[in-house]
């Protein structure tokens, strides 16, 4: 049985004393999406900035995190997310322990570019761990391919190994795979792309765990039937 869909890791508002603040929906200990129980602030300023430094127990494993935040001395802007402590990982979120640690270290990676910020390497990042995500599947479904699965481009392994999946995505969305560094050029609206790269990474998440969990159900069958 496929589980429940696990709700994507975003940054969210947090309202404290008349202040927003800017933390993750999940708990870096057990992954749970949370609504986190502020204990301590602590605040720290010099000429330009302010750091705020929350400290919160997740409400589920009753574990205590840190989450900074900092903003401008002499502005009015709101605060930005800094970081989490302990560093958010993966090692928790079932469906992404299904995968190979090239995918997991990459998308983490990815992952972390994405909540700070850095949407350049976000969007690539995401792109890369498409790839390999989608020829580790191939490769599973296709072992005596293998060679043929790492010496293709993206565009090509989804189209020679995937036909059955290609059709499921918009046509923007496989421009994009095409000629991800057009799209780049093409200037700042390419962030936009990449939550569909996003979403696509989650659908073969899916995919793969029903092949895993078809696999063993094939295994038990003609283990049985011997």
């Amino acid at each position: 049985m496929i589980k429940k869909k696990e709700k994507k890791l975003t940054k969210i508002k947090y309202l404290y004393d008349n202040r927003e603040y800017i933390i993750l929906n999940k708990c870096p200990h057990c992954n749970l999406d949370i609504h986190p129980t502020l204990e301590n602030t602590h605040h720290f300023e010099n000429k330009n900035f302010h750091i705020h430094a929350l400290s919160f127990v997740c409400p589920s494993c009753r574990k205590d995190y840190f989450v900074i935040n900092h903003s401008e001395k002499l502005s009015n802007a709101q605060n930005q997310y800094i970081l989490t402590i302990p560093e958010y990982t993966f090692r928790n979120e079932t469906l992404i322990q299904n995968t190979s640690k090239k995918f997991q270290n990459l998308y983490t990676q990815s992952v972390q570019a994405d909540l700070h910020g850095h949407d350049d390497l976000a969007f690539f990042g995401y792109i890369k761990s498409l790839e390999v995500l989608v020829k580790d599947i191939a490769i599973i479904e296709h072992p005596d391919s293998e060679d043929t699965v790492l010496f293709s481009s993206l565009i090509q392994c989804l189209e020679k190994f995937h036909s059955t999946n290609i059709h499921l995505f918009s046509k923007k969305l496989l421009e994009v795979l095409k000629n991800d560094y057009l799209h780049y050029q093409k200037g700042p609206e390419f962030s936009t792309f990449t939550e569909l790269v996003k979403d696509c990474i989650e659908y073969f998440i899916l995919y793969l765990e029903l092949l895993q969990k078809t696999f063993s159900l094939n295994d038990k069958q003609s283990g049985n039937w011997k």
